[in-house]
């Protein structure tokens, strides 16, 4: 409870201010780098935050 608070409060998302194999292996292929390996979890290695929608409006506003 006191940690989805403080994230409220910073206004941190869950969902989408926190590490996403799609999210890394895009920006390592826009550098110019090798993708890193895929986790061994199919979710993990395929969830994208940027089309899931966390449902916090201000998370919306931040991103778009």
């Amino acid at each position: 409870m006191l940690d989805t608070l403080l994230r409220r409060i910073a206004r941190r998302c869950e969902t989408h201010d926190r590490p996403s194999y799609a999210v890394t292996s895009r920006l390592e292929r826009q550098l110019g780098m090798e993708p890193s390996p895929a986790p061994d979890s199919f979710v993990e290695a395929y969830s994208d935050p940027t089309i899931i929608d966390c449902g916090h409006v201000w998370c919306r506003a931040r991103r778009g």
